[in-house]
């Protein structure tokens, strides 16, 4: 007797692929998938748009369709990007920024690999651009195993473990790369990190054409810091009382800020083979926020999180004089940028309710 089972194609390809991963390969620690895409006929579908929300389809689309280090998973929309930064990102020029991830990214052959150091005051979004810079090249966004993210805080918290953090790094950018070249590694809170820690990227982001068969070129290195933030506020606190433009103070910071960075006493970058060698690509600044840039950070979260509520510019301006500005005479800029305008706002939100409580239980009583 014959049994027909009736499987929907879905479930023939995902039992097909699931059997390409049989061969698995070990490179410095780190797991390598060998994919055999001559399995079955290459299927076109919009994977920026997955209609699947459910945790089941989600697997079951990652395994029909693995993520691969190819161009239709990999790609870098400047349009896009610019854009993104327009839209949502206040009163940092972040001049050549776009520029300099086009050029990278296009090129097949780059002399080194990409290096960039966003340096600022807390709040002033460099967590932030660097999260819309990843949206806008893996398609699956910071979901991408292309995509490494580390904090000091959390992965290097021992200052007597510089060593062992230094062979961590070294291999798990080594087999990454190995196994993607266009990796993206993402090093925040540089600043807590123990001194010469990140002189262990030093190889992968000089002129080498490779190490060990390895070409570490086409890769793109991050840094997260509040580093030179001290010299941003006081640079930028003079110009702006002369009265100069964001844009033409944040030029001249390019070539200030590295020069800073080197003799920062306690800095993770003072004395850097990094800064050294000169193998940073570009310093990005973060320039602290004037009021009118919390404004929009403010109506932001506010679309974002009460779509539907309709509020005045006097509750705008009771969240604004719930935050802390700088200088005290002046009070120019946040003291914390946008980092703190969601407690302020649930903060004021929770005393206007107290207070239309209350004038409603007063006029009960009268």
């Amino acid at each position: 007797m014959r049994i027909y089972l009736r499987l929907p194609l879905a479930s023939i390809l995902a039992l097909l692929n699931l059997f390409c991963y049989s061969n698995v390969e070990s490179i410095a620690g780190v797991n390598k998938y060998l994919f055999a895409s001559a399995t079955f006929p290459t299927l076109i579908v919009a994977v920026g748009e997955a209609p699947f929300n459910n945790g089941f389809f989600n697997w079951l689309f990652d395994i029909i369709f693995p993520e691969r280090c190819s161009g239709s998973w990999i790609d870098f929309s400047a349009e896009g990007f610019n854009n993104a930064l327009k839209e949502r990102v206040y009163g940092q020029p972040l001049i050549g920024l776009s520029n300099a991830v086009q050029q990278h990214w296009s090129n097949n052959q780059p002399a080194k690999a990409l290096l960039l150091s966003m340096h600022g005051p807390p709040g002033t979004g460099k967590n932030y651009v660097s999260g819309i810079l990843i949206r806008h090249l893996f398609i699956k966004d910071s979901k991408s195993k292309f995509y490494h993210l580390f904090s000091g805080t959390v992965h290097f918290p021992h200052k007597n473990q510089v060593q062992t953090y230094k062979d961590q790094i070294q291999a798990w950018v080594r087999g990454n790369v190995s196994i993607c070249p266009k990796s993206v590694f993402v090093f925040d809170e540089v600043d807590k990190m123990p001194a010469t820690l990140l002189d262990a990227l030093k190889p992968f982001v000089d002129s080498y054409q490779h190490i060990d068969r390895v070409d570490y070129r086409r890769a793109i290195f991050i840094f997260l810091s509040n580093s030179g933030s001290d010299m941003i506020s006081r640079y930028m606190l003079a110009q702006k009382k002369l009265g100069k433009d964001r844009s033409e103070v944040y030029s001249k910071l390019d070539d200030k800020l590295p020069l800073y960075l080197y003799d920062e006493s306690n800095g993770p970058l003072r004395k850097s083979d990094l800064l050294k060698h000169h193998l940073v690509s570009r310093f990005i600044p973060f320039l602290p926020l004037e009021r009118l840039h919390v404004t929009e950070c403010i109506k932001d979260y506010l679309k974002l999180h009460y779509p539907d509520w309709l509020y005045g510019p006097d509750f705008i301006e009771r969240v604004l004089n719930k935050l802390v500005f700088v200088p005290e005479r002046e009070k120019f800029f946040s003291s914390t940028g946008c980092k703190r305008v969601a407690d302020k706002v649930q903060l004021q939100m929770s005393i206007d309710e107290m207070s239309d409580k209350d004038k409603r239980r007063r006029r009960n009583e009268l």
